[in-house]
């Protein structure tokens, strides 16, 4: 994987959602901010992942964020940042998108209805960390430090 044109879209499509629940935030719409903040937090997870592999075809990337600190071709400092911030993605996966997307289907519970503000906000932090964790990443991978010098944690 040598093209950063995965990696670069995926940050735009991350950076995009996180805008998107920026504003939702501030009109006091709840769903669509957890809606556009679980967007923000899957693909700023996989514009990280697309450095080092395929990018999954799911919602939850926390898994696959787990595997990629197991990988050798991993630089232990991009191997650190993601250890560190593996919590960002927990909890934002396929149930959190189905809950801000559709509701809860059992009980008839639309979205609106059901996400309340502290749910989107600790959603929104969640997502301002993930993205940037990956411009860091990408900031790393695509302007790395001279030969013999190391990033900086």
């Amino acid at each position: 994987m040598n093209s950063l044109d995965d990696p670069a879209y995926r940050l735009e499509l991350a950076r995009g959602y996180l805008a998107k629940a920026e504003k939702d935030a501030r009109d006091g719409q709840w769903d669509d901010c957890l809606a556009n903040t679980q967007e923000a937090v899957e693909n700023a997870g996989k514009a990280i992942l697309s450095h080092f592999r395929p990018i999954p075809k799911t919602h939850d990337v926390i898994t696959s964020l787990k595997d990629l600190l197991e990988q050798a071709s991993v630089p232990e400092t991009i191997q650190q940042k993601v250890s560190g911030a593996l919590d960002v993605f927990r909890g934002m996966g396929l149930e959190t998108h189905i809950r801000a997307t559709y509701g809860n289907e059992a009980t008839r519970t639309p979205p609106w209805e059901l996400i309340q503000e502290p749910e989107a906000t600790a959603g929104l932090e969640k997502a301002r960390r993930a993205v940037a964790l990956a411009e860091e990443v990408y900031a790393a991978m695509t302007f790395p430090p001279p030969t013999g010098e190391s990033p900086s944690p």
